[in-house]
This record gives C-alpha cells, structure tokens and sequence, in this order.
C-alpha cells in the first residue's frame, strides 16, 4: 500500500539529493570552493538521510502490520541487497579511496528488516529509540564515535547505529500521521509522487548521469 503524502515527502527528498550532489560533484570537479564540512552543505545532506529513513520506517506500518510479510521483506531486501552492491561496487572503482561500504542505502536494507522485526512491538521500538537517542546526545556515543572506530572514509557513510533512530521514529509516528485528515487529504504534486514512487531507480541513476554531465561541462570550460 502506497500513501500520497509519504511518496510526496520522498519525492521531496529526491529532490533535495540531487541538488546536493550536483553540487557536491561540482566541488569534486573544481567547478565551486564551497566548504561541504561545516554549515549548510554538512547539514544538508544529513537532513535528506534523516527523511528518507523517517520515510522507510512509516512505510513499513502498511507492509507489516499487524504481522511481517516475509515474502515482501525478502524481495525487498534482495532488491535493497543488489542496489547496494551496485553502489558500493561503483564507488569502490570510481573513487577507490572514498567508496561507499555502508551508506544509506546499505541502512535501508538493515534497518528495513530491524525495523519489521519491531513494527508490532511498539513500545519496544520506543524504548530503543529513546535509549539510542540518550546515548547519542546525552552519554556522546554519536556518529562521531562510531566514525573514530570505523577511521575508514567515505563518501555516503550512514551506520545503522544511530541512524536506526529515524527509522523507529518513522515507524512510530506512521500511524499518526495517516490519521491526519490534512495529511491524508492533501492536494500533492503528481510529479512529487512520480519521484518518491521511483526513489530507488533515480538513486541508482542520477549520480553517473549528474557527475558524467558535469565532467563533460567542467572538461570544456
């Protein structure tokens, strides 16, 4: 089952991961000295990963409520498995010392499978979103710790832990938000709905198609 204001939310999503990464390929390419480390462009992109998990996680109240459909989860997992492979395969070849070996598609996959196992026992999603979120801004076990035991750099990296966090808070507020007769009632864009629909398919395609068009510019300038 498919909802409007989610695909539409994705979509804006979408929308908003593009424009980072024409901009950051742009970086890449010598085309703009924007600092991508602090600011805006450091908080962007943060923002976009934290919508599409927030997304994935109310997706999954209509996939696997009241009991877990496996013969969905394990078709979505394979497909999820396979974009992944692809992401990390490219990256690893293209930009050898900044590949992508667990990024948001990689928290998707584990995170959607976590996150079934935990529709139906809400108040244990609950209590685990509160106790990542505790360690992560009160006791300081962030993304920070975790990249100080990684040490490995990437250019998408988005561990499960703490980003499982957004997940479960999707999850959790999925249901109350498909009961908000503004939300459910609201006259979204087709073409928004058209993006978040094929959120993966333009995953997979927009960056070689961004960075090839952009290298092409940056070679005859």
């Amino acid at each position: 089952m498919r909802t409007k204001y989610l695909d539409s939310l994705r979509g804006i999503a979408v929308v908003w991961m593009i424009i980072f990464h024409t901009s950051y390929d742009m970086r890449m390419l010598g085309m703009v000295d924007w600092d991508f480390s602090q600011g805006f462009w450091f908080a962007f992109p943060r923002v976009i990963a934290f919508t599409f998990l927030f997304c994935v996680g109310a997706s999954l109240n209509f996939a696997h409520s009241p009991k877990i459909n496996w013969i969905n989860l394990r078709q979505r997992s394979l497909k999820l498995a396979l974009a992944s492979l692809a992401v990390s395969l490219g990256t690893y070849f293209i930009f050898p010392q900044q590949w992508v070996f667990f990024g948001t598609l990689h928290c998707i996959l584990v995170g959607s499978f976590l996150g079934a196992l935990m529709v139906n026992h809400r108040k244990s999603a609950l209590t685990l979103m509160l106790l990542i979120l505790a360690l992560q801004y009160i006791v300081g076990y962030d993304i920070k710790w975790v990249s100080s035991i990684v040490q490995k750099p990437s250019m998408d990296f988005i561990p499960i832990y703490p980003w499982f966090w957004a997940i479960l808070l999707g999850m959790l507020a999925g249901p109350i938000l498909s009961k908000n007769k503004f939300l459910t009632g609201l006259g979204c864009p087709s073409f928004l709905r058209f993006l978040g629909t094929h959120s993966l398919k333009i995953y997979l395609l927009h960056q070689p198609l961004i960075y090839g068009t952009l290298w092409v510019i940056s070679s005859l300038i």
